[in-house]
């Protein structure tokens, strides 16, 4: 694919510097079993160029969506080793939209999102929209609707793959209404959360958060949303979505908004509460050895002030088969750490128990008693 220089006026030098650098905060370890499952769709495809801009590129809304499409996977899947990424298309195929939807649902994802560009009869209209399933608030969001859905028409035997689901007909949306409402509260707070990276981190018009019955986002059985990047009618967001930083802008938003929710609904789950210090005697004081009480696994490291932790000061952290373990105090005496464990467990941390650390690494109570018995 052939890249196009950004013009500098486009962005002002301080939304560029901001733009792309918390792409790269996170830091990667071990693969771990997938906590998350994200399924990014690039709109349009093979016969189905999308729209075609203001006619001065050779590059179509196809182009642009799957560039940004993969550029987003690759972000997710070198930062976030806990979130698998799948793909509905990485080259110039042509899904249908009926395929699309079976692969976010057979993959069993927690979040699809679907990348496109926007279009109007003006070259004035600009901006980013993200739209969610819902009934149309306005004739706007559901001219959007029929416009994407109407590939549709482009795919073999459509009559029969989507009987009963006429994309020109407003009735057909009616029936959409009930859909997706299992989910729409996180489907909006995923919109919300790619709006405030386009309209902060990467300075573009904030259209804001809609509803409307796109078929992709309205038959997935998870929170979905379909993503606007812009419109190709307009020249200035034309050059800006047809040039490698522009689509490196927006693709980084997208990975920060995503990072995002996915901290917010990752799965933080408490210790089991197994605890060595219960079924064997507690060792007193031994050499170079200090005692915490765990309070916490996950699979991605947590700040400090998350709600997990309850307000708790002076947590702890350390990692231990590409999990990140928290723990509280550090005792010289087992005693008082099996005293602060029954503390926490009365404070909501039913799975706290007492952890053994030697020369600051973890090792079983079993090794500590045994050392402590011996001549």
């Amino acid at each position: 694919m052939k890249h196009l220089k950004l013009p500098s006026k486009l962005l002002k030098p301080a939304v560029l510097a901001l733009a792309i650098v918390a792409v790269f905060v996170s830091g990667a370890f071990t693969p771990l079993e997938p906590a998350m499952v994200v399924v990014i769709d690039a709109g349009h495809g093979g016969k189905d160029p999308g729209n075609l801009g203001t006619g001065r590129y050779s590059l179509t809304e196809k182009d642009v969506t799957l560039d940004v499409s993969n550029k987003l996977a690759e972000y997710i899947t070198d930062k976030m080793p806990d979130v698998k990424v799948i793909l509905t298309r990485t080259d110039d195929s042509f899904p249908k939209l009926s395929s699309r939807v079976k692969i976010a649902n057979n993959a069993d994802a927690d979040v699809f999102i679907s990348i496109h560009c926007d279009a109007f009869t003006t070259e004035n209209a600009r901006g980013c929209g993200t739209y969610v399933m819902g009934m149309h608030k306005t004739e706007e969001s559901l001219n959007s609707a029929m416009r994407e859905n109407a590939s549709i028409f482009k795919e073999d035997n459509y009559e029969k793959d989507y009987e009963g689901f006429d994309p020109n007909d407003p009735d057909t949306y009616i029936a959409l209404s009930l859909r997706q409402n299992v989910f729409l509260d996180n489907s909006l707070q995923l919109g919300s959360l790619i709006q405030n990276q386009f309209r902060d981190k990467v300075g573009r018009k904030d259209r804001g958060v809609r509803q409307a019955g796109y078929y992709v986002i309205s038959f997935t059985s998870m929170p979905s949303v379909l993503v606007e990047l812009g419109f190709l009618t307009n020249p200035n967001e034309e050059d800006f979505l047809h040039s490698e930083d522009g689509r490196t802008y927006m693709a980084s938003a997208l990975f920060r908004a995503f990072r995002d929710y996915r901290d917010i609904h990752r799965p933080v789950t408490p210790d089991k509460p197994v605890d060595e210090s219960e079924t064997e005697p507690l060792p007193q004081i031994t050499d170079g050895v200090t005692f915490s009480i765990q309070i916490a696994s996950s699979p991605t490291e947590l700040d400090k002030s998350d709600p997990v932790f309850r307000g708790l000061q002076n947590v702890d952290m350390y990692l231990s088969a590409g999990q990140y373990k928290y723990t509280i105090g550090k005792f010289s005496v087992a005693e008082d750490a099996h005293m602060k464990k029954k503390e926490l467990r009365d404070q909501g941390f039913k799975g706290a128990f007492v952890a053994a650390f030697k020369d600051g690494k973890r090792v079983p109570m079993s090794r500590i008693l045994e050392e402590s018995k011996s001549p």
